[in-house]
C-alpha cells in the first residue's frame, strides 16, 4: 500500500485530518515500528583510534546498540559478565 492510499485510507474515517498531519503521523509510526522491530540497521565504519592497554572507550550518544566489534577483522566477544571496578586486564 503507497502512502497516497494509506492517506485516503485513513481520511475516510477521519475526514478532518489534513493530508500533511496523517502524513507525520504515518512517518512517527513507521519510525516507532522500525525501531522496535530493529528492521533498520544503521552501519557504522566507525574507525577510531585504539590505544595500547585501553579497555573502555566512550559512546557517541546516538549509538542504540552494539551488535558486533571487529578490531583487524577479528571479532571481538562480549562481555558476560560486569567487569571488577579497577579491572584494567585483557
Amino acid at each position: 500500500m503507497t502512502q497516497k492510499e494509506l492517506i485516503e485510507t485513513i481520511q475516510q474515517h477521519h475526514s478532518h485530518a489534513g493530508e500533511t498531519q496523517i502524513r507525520k503521523a504515518l512517518n512517527r509510526a513507521q519510525d516507532d515500528f522500525a525501531a522496535k522491530t530493529k528492521i533498520i540497521h544503521v552501519g557504522s565504519d566507525n574507525t577510531d583510534t585504539l590505544v595500547a592497554g585501553q579497555r573502555y572507550y566512550s559512546l557517541p550518544p546516538e549509538v542504540l546498540e552494539i551488535k558486533r566489534v571487529e578490531v583487524n577483522e577479528v571479532e571481538i566477544r562480549r562481555m558476560i559478565d560486569r567487569p571488577k571496578k579497577g579491572d584494567f586486564s585483557g
